[in-house]
């Protein structure tokens, strides 16, 4: 039988090494001042010696103190941690799966969706130049994002839609018998790049800085949403780049969309929390392969 381990006064302790405070650590564990001395001086009790030197104006561990606080702050804190992490798998398993996407949802994430048992799925809609927040914030379970994804708490599951590179300019504004745009002419043309807190390797991919000859592009401008920057090449000389998937899900007659083939094509990865994983989000993953391959 393994000794009985006091957690109430171990969760006292671990808040304590970090506030040196008796006061503060009452506030944050929600009890009185006196509880924590109590605990604290029950903890001292079992282990037979002070953790803690007290006096009028500071409170600091005592050598025992900080030997203690190496093994037990990191294992408490990694206990809670697991308990967090099964509470949040458990509530996930009751529900559907929020499943957010950039730009549209394109004809074999449909058919993926539609694989699943129906009303399994919510669809979210994730700004265009936010790919991830909602993702590592819990406000969906998994997302399908232009790529590409090297968030540390994010699983990059399935990488598909290679899509060549288009710039959308104003009808108006381009000759009908242009059939495509140099990555040179695009140096010339003012561009509209997605607006929001994308990290920034994220963004030099999908609205880069500079053409592979090293000539500078120009983004005076920022739009929230896909439909946003459209509106603003429609009625500006300005043009705004995107994958050849989306041309075809926005036509409009005031827009030409010319392929610019010297730029990276673009991807999308469906992405998940590795920490939060959805039980249906296997199956979402294994219908979408199917799809794509």
């Amino acid at each position: 039988m393994l000794p009985e381990l006091p957690l109430q006064e171990l969760e006292c302790f671990a808040v304590l090494v970090h506030q040196l405070h008796f006061g503060r650590t009452a506030e944050l564990l929600g009890v009185s001042q006196g509880r924590v001395s109590q605990l604290i001086k029950r903890l001292e009790g079992r282990v037979g010696a002070p953790v803690f030197e007290r006096t009028s104006r500071r409170v600091e561990l005592t050598d025992l103190g900080r030997t203690l606080a190496e093994r037990v702050v990191p294992a408490f804190a990694r206990l809670r941690e697991g308990y967090e992490d099964a509470r949040a798998r458990a509530a996930a398993a009751g529900r559907s799966l929020r499943l957010g996407f950039q730009c549209a949802v394109y004809e074999p994430v449909a058919r993926a969706v539609g694989g699943l048992p129906e009303g399994a799925t919510q669809l979210v809609e994730l700004p265009w130049g936010d790919p991830f927040s909602q993702l590592t914030g819990g406000g969906v379970d998994l997302a399908i994002v232009l790529g590409p994804c090297r968030e540390p708490e994010l699983e990059v599951l399935l990488e598909f839609s290679r899509q060549p590179v288009f710039v959308a300019v104003a009808a108006a504004a381009r000759p009908a018998g242009a059939d495509a745009v140099s990555a040179e002419e695009l140096a010339a043309l003012p561009l509209i790049e997605p607006r929001g807190p994308a990290p920034e390797y994220w963004r030099s991919a999908n609205a880069p800085r500079r053409t592979p000859s090293g000539r500078e592009l120009a983004y005076p401008a920022g739009a929230a949403t896909m439909q946003e920057g459209l509106s603003m090449v429609a009625s500006t000389r300005r043009g705004m780049l995107l994958c050849e998937a989306s041309t075809r899900y926005v036509p409009r007659p005031d827009i030409r969309y010319l392929p610019v083939p010297e730029l990276a094509p673009s991807t999308l990865q469906v992405v998940q929390h590795g920490q939060r994983p959805h039980r249906l989000a296997g199956r979402l993953v294994e219908l979408l392969r199917a799809e794509v391959s």
